[in-house]
């Protein structure tokens, strides 16, 4: 039996409920096409920008990265350079800020575990001021030296303005080299009765 044949056989009411059944059919299908249409592309957006997030994180750790490479680098260039005699860079970086050092000692050095020595100046200044001392030490921090002020002690010079006497120590930090394995002459290897020894731990900078 056809379809025509079944709705010809159909009584008044049962075609009113076909008809409305097949008008809420009409209505109702686009709605979820367009519905699920527009959950999708929301859905795609929201990848996208999880995507593009995740992207963005990516190339600024990266930067970041590169960045601490770029600044390890530099610290290992800078304590590969021995520093010279604190005495005389001191006084020559004074001098080109106008400052004398009336006094100056250096201390004994002081290791710093198996790779680090520190060697030690301090200096007394006078009538000194504090735009002439910022420049002083800032010259000095720029030498490209590993050399840091581990004391700073400044007093007023109460009969004078922008007078001061100031003491400081500065530090050098020299890198040792590392001590060379000592070959075994007859080549052959030997261990220790109490097992393998671990490595030294290495000393760090204070």
């Amino acid at each position: 039996m056809s379809w025509k044949d079944r709705l010809t056989r159909m009584d008044p009411r049962e075609r009113r409920l076909l008809t409305v059944f097949l008008s809420v059919f009409a209505v109702v299908v686009p709605i979820v096409i367009i519905f699920l249409t527009k959950r999708a592309v929301i859905v795609s957006q929201s990848d996208n920008d999880q995507i593009r997030k995740v992207l963005d994180d990516l190339a600024e750790s990266q930067q970041s990265l590169l960045k601490s490479d770029t600044m390890r680098q530099a610290i290992i260039a800078r304590y590969g350079r021995a520093a010279p005699p604190l005495g005389a860079l001191l006084d020559n970086q004074a001098r080109q800020n106008g400052i004398e050092i009336p006094e100056s000692q250096d201390r004994p050095v002081v290791p710093h575990g198996k790779r680090f020595d520190e060697r030690s100046t301090r200096i007394q200044l006078r009538k000194v001021g504090l735009l002439s001392l910022a420049r002083f030490m800032e010259s000095v921090e720029r030498t490209q030296f590993p050399i840091v002020f581990t004391r700073l002690d400044i007093r007023k010079r109460l009969s004078e303005s922008d007078s001061y006497d100031v003491e400081l120590i500065a530090s050098a930090y020299d890198r040792k080299e590392a001590p060379k394995n000592e070959g075994n002459p007859t080549g052959a290897s030997s261990s220790a009765p109490g097992g393998p020894t671990g490595s030294a731990r290495e000393g760090a900078l204070p």
